[in-house]
């Protein structure tokens, strides 16, 4: 790990350090467009589900599409958070590290996945 520069403090965090290996930026940056890739995909699911009027009562459609769009904004949010934390890290030479916003969107997901079920079960009824 390298010594840390006593002016780093005073800097904004992108001149801090040094320059990373350029594939590993370009690599964190992919990470970070893979995000926004996700987070525009359920976007985009959030307005292909309001105009399904035979598949569930539209109070539920609107509540999934609210989910949709929470989620979305929270990936978003989260790959933003996460380039931003590695590519930070990189240029101090510090381990990546974890984070639980993971976790966190996992139970996001598997909670999306129960209404998605709530949703065909109510319409198939």
């Amino acid at each position: 790990m390298a010594t840390p520069d006593p002016k780093d403090a005073e800097r904004p965090w992108w001149e801090q350090g040094e320059e990373p290996d350029y594939r590993a930026t370009l690599a964190n940056e992919r990470t970070f467009l893979a995000w926004t890739r996700t987070s525009l995909a359920l976007l985009a699911g959030s307005l292909a589900i309001l105009p399904l009027g035979g598949v569930a009562p539209f109070r539920l459609r609107l509540a999934l599409s609210a989910y949709l769009i929470t989620l979305a904004m929270a990936t978003a949010v989260t790959g933003y958070v996460q380039w931003r934390r590695r590519q930070h890290r990189m240029r101090l030479r510090r381990p990546l590290g974890h984070s639980v916003w993971q976790a966190a969107l996992l139970l996001a997901f598997l909670l999306l996945g129960a209404l998605v079920c709530a949703v065909v079960a109510t319409g198939s009824g």
